[in-house]
């Protein structure tokens, strides 16, 4: 019995620490900052387990403890899921941190990949100004989205709470909209066009800090009503500011939310890090492979994602093929 007592509190012991959602606790402070460390916390809770089990009055717990911590890593949330077939959409995110990221580093990417929509967070009509100086060959049609309000965590400056998309021609006469989230960043809709049925929107959900987790949490919410308001074929692309160990953020494409390399810092090392930069797809639409690549300048690296149609039992959705350049 003493035994079983013991691996019931190292059970119980770890999934407080790395399961918060058991008691609802993912959007409370300081929870949503621990869930996207939780890889490395599990990680931390596997070493102390194993090193506690030298300790025969202590192996009991340490059992309880390193299950728990093995089925979190184990979790297969953090494995990428991509689908095979046919390009039909390259989208480029590439958070240009407050317009520091170098201009012609960005312009050479766009370049060489050849996106069909670009994302910038944190780029507004300043910054656009100096990327196009360098993007005179390239044609890219380009919309600013300003902040919807004032607020103390970002920056008054033309770029920091800004959002930027470019459309390559190809697309041809496609929508842009502003959508009005409330939050910290400006957002845009984009459709029409050679998109055809897709509706894709660049998004950038405030971060889950001290004083605005709570409207971290609605704004995920925000992203996922509107991609059940789309009732079709849905692209959310940004920096969105969650990992695959934030639940919310399955509700917002229909595959798994690829995992690492990491995004953010760019300056820590590719193996550690958080991937809060994603491109999210579903409704019919698919994502094929993701690709982060290096921007010099940024605090993130950008994610180059293709999609195409996806694969179901059901009719599927009429989707023209806009650009095969880049391979899936």
């Amino acid at each position: 019995m003493a035994r079983w007592l013991g691996f019931a509190a190292g059970v119980g012991a770890a999934a407080a620490l790395l399961v918060p959602e058991v008691a609802r606790l993912e959007r409370r402070p300081p929870w949503p900052v621990l869930l996207a460390a939780r890889p490395a916390l599990a990680g931390g809770v596997g070493v102390v387990a194993a090193l506690a089990s030298a300790a025969p009055r202590l192996r009991p717990a340490a059992a309880g403890a390193g299950v728990v911590a093995g089925a979190v890593l184990a979790d297969p949330r953090r494995r990428a899921r991509t689908t095979r077939g046919r390009t039909s959409l390259t989208v480029l995110v590439a958070n240009v941190w407050q317009g520091r990221a170098d201009p012609a580093a960005l312009a050479a990417i766009l370049r060489a990949e050849r996106p069909d929509l670009v994302v910038l967070p944190e780029a507004g009509e300043r910054y656009l100004a100096r990327l196009k100086e360098d993007l005179t060959d390239l044609d890219l049609r380009a919309w600013c989205a300003p902040p919807p309000r004032p607020h103390r965590h970002v920056p008054d400056d033309p770029d920091g709470p800004w959002t930027t998309v470019l459309a390559a021609p190809r697309l041809g006469d496609v929508r842009v909209t502003p959508v009005q989230a409330g939050g910290l960043y400006g957002w845009l809709e984009v459709s029409g066009g050679a998109l055809d049925d897709v509706r894709v929107l660049a998004a950038h959900p405030v971060a889950p800090v001290p004083g605005v987790v709570e409207r971290w949490g609605d704004e995920l919410d925000l992203l996922a009503a509107w991609r059940r308001a789309a009732d079709g074929p849905t692209v959310i692309a940004g920096d969105l500011n969650s990992t695959t160990e934030h639940r919310a953020l399955a509700a917002l494409g229909d595959a798994r939310v690829p995992g690492g390399p990491p995004t953010w810092p760019a300056w820590w090392p590719r193996w550690l890090g958080f991937r809060i930069d994603h491109v999210l797809a579903g409704g019919g639409i698919a994502v094929r492979s993701t690709r982060v690549l290096d921007l010099p300048g940024s605090d993130h690296r950008a994610v180059l994602a293709t999609l195409g149609q996806a694969t179901s039992n059901v009719a599927p959705l009429p989707m023209p093929v806009i650009h095969s350049g880049t391979g899936s």
